[in-house]
């Protein structure tokens, strides 16, 4: 994704003419009792309607108390209500309000014991609730303002409910029919949209009212007075420019307003600051150990905190298996490629591999493991890593199609909202990860929950939520789901919701949707947690953040049994190629929902996508991550030295110790920049250049650059810039071209390292010359090539400009003659001698 699902605002409408009410002060907690609102709320402007409540006891012990409510200019009934809760219980509480008819404002306050919420009433339309019509135009042609027109039939448009997402990349013409009381007459009318992704030009009865373009911007335009028909239809129409990726009606609220009083802002809720501890001693990654959470910080055994930096990694699946395999490799052949990948990526500091299993190719329908090659591959890169001391986070589910899936595969046949609610998908994805921990390795002897390197577990890869909308006319974009299963899938839900309202005794309204979606969302996250326990698996168990379209999901991943959550960064996207794009402003100091406060953090996946050449924005997500807590950072995805030359796994990604140097120096220092950074540092975002402790980064000149007194890492040719004080004489030197140091004008990464006083060893990487472009890598349009060319290496370390040179072949050292002040060197091992 390229960006972070927001805060959707969940309301309703039970007529046109409506008031509504906006969670916007704060879930209040006292002595871990809490009242939540549920979400917005709509009632209609001349009654009464539904305000809804989630109480949640977070105590040890149990509270009996007294629900009291107030609204400062109406009414709202019952005016009390008595409840009890034991340790660790929630419950669900509604009332009614309603305004008096001479405001469009006020306020609704709630208080239990010592905790109290705050809640602002608007007088309004909620447009989440009246049915939408979308037409598509081409982009390549100027927008068409007919598709605003009150003239344009547009009964046979397709229907959509707001918010909703696509993929399409045409001109989205999105109508909605409304009326406007005439008792609003001679009070500001408003329309407010949370966000539209991308851009928007937005109509009133076909004449523009209002323009924006940012895909994460609240919209707040007024309806002139003139072009309103009061009391009659009116055509509000929001004409989408969604450029790249996905977008559409990204995020509510959707409301047209009475009078001048702002939305509260959205995160008021979330924004208070949380305790955490106080950052500490990093440990030493070795030996492999299990890791435990305390107070929301992932620990070793001897209570050191846990900082690792790694890659997400894939020779056993998906496209890059089927490339080797395209390759003419066996599956022996393909051991061997692990082998050489592995102690490529220990030379790059790599201390972690996040893998998410394609699960559809090692399971069947009922989640039952099937042994294959698939699952032997996956076997002896585990035990290699375990011999090497190369800690795996293992996502199980990935749930995503592949080359070779299995036909009728468990996540085949449930749709990717679907994995949270329906039965036998929850079923099976439950027996499925038993088995996956309890598969014994046929290289090692072990269980994989017993595996040394097995660090941590991540339950599913990128959920999806369905929206309320979805429960009557699905806007859900299909993500490869044939359409019966998302059919099937769909009707299931409304069928959970129609017997959850009945088991409340509640009537329809999405004003209860978000506690609907609470409760699914906690009883799956137990049901997941439950299955993984039971194997006797004991490392932290993680859940994704990615895809919660609503505060109710992070509520529920903040209360639930899990022990971290997962977020990703792809700055920039991957539509385009971003070599050029200075991205560092799209990096800024990570937050983290303050109700998370009590979970681990990892970053599952994270990139500078769609990048040949860019060697600057590592070290700043790296810095980003920290600032934000991230313990663990694994980069989406390390190329196999055997497909890097074509880059065909997965396009927009691109790094290998070989093919992409100067990307691979830029990783190195983020590496060093993540284990160096205190967790949880503060510091103000980069515009173009960033210097941070012992990192410096900069746009302009593409170059990153990490210096202590015993080490310099510079991703391209140094030259003039010196943000930090280099030392005299460091012991080790990771670069690409020139430095004070180094002359050298070859293209691949070289590594010079100190050898006790009197000797320095030096790997020197092959040139590679970009021929490609990542983006369109195939077997057939190389991205990059190796060249084993000669060029003179020069050291220019006091005391090493005329030492002796031998090349290392085996147990070889061949004699390399100084000439004219260095050395004219091929890629190999070297060893230097004073």
């Amino acid at each position: 994704m390229k960006k972070p699902p927001g805060r959707t605002v969940w309301e309703v409408l039970l007529g046109f003419a409506v008031v509504v009410v906006y969670g916007g002060a704060s879930a209040a907690k006292a002595d871990r009792l809490e009242i939540r609102p549920s979400a917005s709320l709509v009632v209609q402007a001349q009654d009464d309607a539904p305000v809804a409540f989630l109480l949640y006891n977070g105590d040890k012990v149990s509270h009996a108390e007294t629900l009291s409510l107030i609204c400062n200019v109406g009414e709202v009934k019952p005016t009390s209500l008595p409840f009890s809760l034991q340790p660790r219980e929630w419950k669900i509480v509604t009332a009614r309000v309603s305004l008096k008819e001479s405001v469009d404002a006020g306020e609704l306050v709630c208080r239990a014991g010592t905790a109290t919420a705050r809640i602002t009433v608007l007088r309004g339309i909620d447009l989440t609730s009246i049915p939408w019509k979308r037409k598509w135009t081409d982009r390549s042609a100027p927008a068409d303002p007919r598709g605003a027109s009150n003239e344009t039939e547009d009964s046979n448009w397709p229907e959509i409910h707001a918010p909703s997402l696509w993929n399409e990349n045409e001109y989205a013409w999105c109508r909605v029919h409304i009326t406007v009381p005439a008792t609003w007459r001679g009070h500001k009318v408003r329309f407010v949209a949370g966000a539209i992704d991308d851009n928007d030009v937005t109509y009133l009865n076909g004449e523009v009212i209002g323009r924006t373009n940012g895909w994460d911007i609240l919209r707040d335009y007024t309806l002139p007075e003139r072009l309103i028909r009061w009391g009659e239809d009116n055509v509000l129409t929001v004409m989408v420019d969604n450029p790249n990726y996905g977008g559409g009606l990204y995020k509510g609220p959707y409301l047209v307003l009475a009078g001048e009083t702002p939305l509260p802002p959205p995160q008021a809720a979330s924004s208070q600051p949380s305790a955490r501890p106080a950052p500490g001693n990093v440990g030493k990654p070795l030996p492999l150990r299990r890791f435990h959470v305390a107070e929301g910080v992932l620990r070793y055994p001897e209570g050191t905190e846990v900082a690792l930096w790694g890659v997400n990694y894939y020779p056993q699946s998906w496209h890059q298996f089927e490339n080797l395999r395209r390759l003419g490799l066996d599956a022996d052949a393909m051991k061997k490629v692990i082998l050489e990948d592995l102690d490529h990526l220990q030379k790059m500091g790599v201390e972690v591999l996040r893998i998410h299993v394609f699960d559809r190719e090692i399971s069947d329908g009922e989640g039952n493991l099937v042994p294959n090659v698939h699952l032997d591959l996956l076997d002896y890169l585990v035990s290699e890593c375990s011999r090497r001391g190369t800690y795996m986070f293992f996502t199980p589910i990935a749930w995503w199609a592949g080359p070779n899936e299995r036909k009728g595969a468990f996540s085949a046949e449930t749709s990717k909202p679907g994995m949270m609610f329906v039965p036998s998908g929850k079923a099976a994805a439950a027996r499925y990860l038993k088995q996956f921990l309890g598969h014994v390795n046929r290289y090692s002897g072990k269980a994989y929950k017993e595996e040394p390197c097995l660090c941590l577990l991540e339950v599913q890869n990128e959920p999806t939520y369905f929206l309320y909308g979805d429960l009557y006319g699905s806007g859900y974009t299909s993500q490869g789901e044939r359409p019966e299963v998302i059919e099937r899938d769909r009707q299931t839900f409304l069928d959970l919701w129609q017997k959850w309202l009945a088991d409340h005794s509640l009537q329809d309204s999405s004003v209860y949707f978000p506690l609907f979606r609470y409760e699914l969302m906690r009883q799956y996250a137990r049901e997941m947690v439950e299955a993984i326990r039971s194997t006797g698996a004991t490392q932290p168990i993680a859940l994704s953040s990615f895809g919660a379209n609503g505060d109710d999901l992070t509520q529920a991943l903040a209360d639930s049994e899990c022990e971290a959550i997962t977020v990703s960064a792809y700055p920039g996207g991957w539509e385009r190629v971003n070599d050029g794009f200075n991205l560092l402003p799209h990096v800024p100091p990570l937050t983290v929902d303050a109700r998370l406060s009590g979970k681990a953090r990892l970053a599952y996946e994270f990139d500078t996508p769609a990048t040949n050449t860019s060697c600057y924005l590592f070290p700043a997500l790296a810095a980003s991550f920290r600032s934000g807590e991230v313990q663990v950072a694994c980069q989406f995805q390390y190329d196999s030295a055997r497909t890097a030359r074509w880059n065909t796994d997965w396009n927009a990604h691109w790094l290998n110790w070989l093919f992409t140097p100067s990307k691979t120096v830029s990783f190195l220092i983020g590496g060093a920049t993540f284990r160096n950074l205190p967790r949880g540092i503060r510091y103000t975002t980069g515009k173009e250049e960033l210097l941070l402790g012992s990192m410096a980064t900069s746009f302009p000149r593409n170059l990153s650059l990490f210096v202590t007194p015993d080490t310099v890492m510079h991703s391209r040719t140094l030259g003039d810039w010196n943000p930090i004080a280099l030392p005299k004489s460091p012991r080790l030197i990771v670069g690409v071209g020139s430095s004070p140091y180094i002359d050298y004008g070859g293209t691949g990464l070289y590594v010079l390292r100190a050898e006790g006083k009197s000797s320095l060893r030096l790997t020197l990487n092959p040139d590679s010359r970009l021929v490609g472009n990542c983006l369109l890598g195939s077997l057939s349009a190389p991205v990059a090539e190796l060249e084993n060319n000669l060029h003179c290496f020069r050291l220019k370390l006091p005391g090493w400009t005329r030492a002796r040179c031998w090349r290392l072949e085996g147990k070889k050292e061949i004699t390399v003659s100084l000439v004219r002040g260095g050395w004219l060197l091929t890629p190999g091992e070297y060893i230097f001698r004073k």
